[in-house]
């Protein structure tokens, strides 16, 4: 089966971290057909002179440029138009994925053609710990745990464009725009299945930036609307839209530390272990 990587990057990447996810999306033990990169405003010098340098490594990469910054949901809603495949892996600039993601990903589409979304657990690494990050793995669990939080670690996703593109592409948040996509993809699509393979097949680079993405007004007025549009659209009940709004939003009030400590010891349930990718 063919299928795309598809990626964002803005100017406040790494240079090698963004070197490394290019590097560990294509030395995979089934290559993709094509990896699309979306420059997501004007990038650093650095960042223009690693993608320079690893076109001659990876010839099947693909790179589009966009004028301004315009955040992750318009760039991402670019890069699946500009994906030639009927199924599009995500990946994170900053992140990187273990060689046979893919192939397992692939596998478990051909063993079950109703699926259209299939992801991964993954494992979060800062320089103070390594973490398991686990999420629901069989399609009744994942639409129970959606209505609470995203049951996709969205830099694991391989998802089908057609389905994609028939609940409406990605919308033209900054934040969140991988949830608002996941509920549209599960509740839009009953009769359809979705996977979480348990194996953790990426690692997520996380540093304090990381946590304060998830604060701030900005954040909590993208929140708050998605909310209320998923309980317009009958994915959640009154009760699970209140219960949300409160948990959720109270959280992102704060000081960073704090969300930090909740989103490691708590929230994501996460089991610490020694990483060996």
């Amino acid at each position: 089966m063919e299928f795309s990587v598809l990626m964002t990057v803005y100017e406040k990447e790494k240079p090698y971290n963004l070197r490394k996810s290019l590097l560990t999306s294509y030395h995979q033990t089934i290559k993709p057909t094509e990896i699309i990169l979306v420059c997501d405003g004007i990038l650093t010098q650095e960042l223009y002179d690693v993608i320079e340098q690893i076109k001659s490594e990876i010839p099947i990469l693909k790179v589009y440029q966009l004028d301004t910054n315009v955040g992750s949901g318009p760039a991402s809603c670019f890069g699946v138009e500009k994906c030639n495949t009927n199924l599009i892996a995500r990946m994170d600039s900053d992140d990187y994925c273990v060689e046979t993601r893919f192939e397992k990903q692939i596998k478990a589409f051909e063993r079950n053609p109703n699926l259209i979304m299939v992801g991964t657990n993954i494992l979060e690494k800062n320089t103070e710990f390594t973490a398991l990050k686990i999420v629901p793995e069989m399609t009744a669990e994942i639409r129970e745990y959606s209505k609470f939080r995203n049951p996709f670690n969205n830099p694991s996703s391989m998802m089908r464009k057609d389905y994609i593109l028939k609940v409406g592409n990605y919308r033209e948040f900054r934040y969140l725009e991988d949830y608002d996509l996941t509920m549209r993809l599960i509740h839009d699509n009953p009769t359809k299945e979705f996977l979480n393979i348990q194996d953790p097949l990426v690692v997520m680079q996380t540093d304090d930036s990381s946590y304060l993405r998830r604060g701030g007004l900005l954040y909590i007025k993208t929140e708050f609307f998605l909310q209320v549009d998923f309980f317009r659209r009958g994915y959640l009940t009154k009760y699970e839209l209140c219960r949300n709004i409160f948990i959720r939003n109270i959280v992102r009030l704060f000081p960073n530390s704090i969300r930090k400590l909740i989103y490691k010891k708590k929230m994501r349930e996460s089991v610490e272990v020694k990483s060996t990718i």
